[in-house]
């Protein structure tokens, strides 16, 4: 057994590393308004045709020590990494939740959740087909879990309606007192929608989780001298990484802290 997991754990990889490798391609063409299909990959330096052996996720960038093979013009580390963590995040998903169907819903929700968090940071937009999408998958988890799976469908109803409301009032209480959006409607969709694959619970630890990190980094930006305090802020990866957080391990912490403190 222990085999065959690792096995499957491979494969996740894979598979992450290489989704996250066409996200970036939606990350960097959709918003210059190029096709994600035509032309083949290239350098964005020399416009050289990126052979499919140099195409491979995150080991081409090992091997081509992060330059191009014909300009040797420097690849962008930041697409190394959201190949990394997108393996990563496949895998953790996969251990979390083992062999069942569930799984499958699992997967894909991280997968659309990690290109929100993606083009997001890019862009510091949320695209309405992407959260669509998400919505579409997370009614699709809700429904096999309450019929299939037997589950109380009420707390994740709640969940939903918590969401909405809580970063509503918060999108709406920031504009009336700074004046300026502090939170985006994208934001308070995708939470809204997180609830109801969290249940109100794993929300609250999903918040906890996207604030503490978010306001730790932000922080250190503004300290370090690499954000103006003004700037804007893409909080959506921060929500995402707080989502995927209380996906994987929310019911073993909520249990343990149930058991432990309480």
């Amino acid at each position: 057994m222990l085999g065959l997991t690792i096995m499957v754990c491979i494969y996740a990889f894979i598979l992450g590393s290489a989704l996250a490798s066409f996200f970036g391609v939606i990350i960097y063409r959709v918003p210059n308004d190029l096709s994600i299909i035509k032309p083949s990959s290239f350098c964005p330096n020399c416009k050289h045709q990126i052979k499919w052996y140099e195409n491979i996720p995150v080991f081409s960038y090992i091997f081509l020590k992060g330059r191009c093979s014909e300009c040797k013009s420097k690849i962008g580390v930041s697409s190394f990494i959201y190949e990394l963590l997108g393996g990563i995040i496949f895998v953790l998903a996969f251990l979390a939740y083992g062999f069942s169907f569930e799984t499958i819903f699992i997967i894909l929700i991280t997968a659309i959740l990690y290109l929100i968090a993606g083009y997001d940071f890019k862009t510091k937009t949320i695209l309405d087909i992407f959260w669509i999408i998400f919505l579409v998958l997370a009614v699709g988890l809700f429904l096999f879990r309450v019929f299939y799976l037997k589950y109380d469908f009420l707390p994740y109803l709640i969940g939903a309606g918590v969401g909405f409301t809580f970063f509503m009032l918060i999108k709406l209480i920031g504009k009336f007192i700074l004046k300026n959006d502090c939170l985006g409607g994208g934001d308070v969709i995708i939470m809204a929608i997180a609830g109801l694959i969290l249940k109100y619970s794993g929300l609250l630890l999903a918040t906890l989780v996207a604030s503490l990190v978010g306001s730790i980094i932000e922080i250190t930006l503004i300290k370090m001298k690499k954000k103006a305090r003004d700037e804007e802020i893409a909080f959506c990866p921060y929500l995402v990484l707080g989502i995927l957080f209380a996906l994987f391990y929310g019911e073993a912490i909520i249990n343990f802290y149930l058991k432990v403190v309480l």
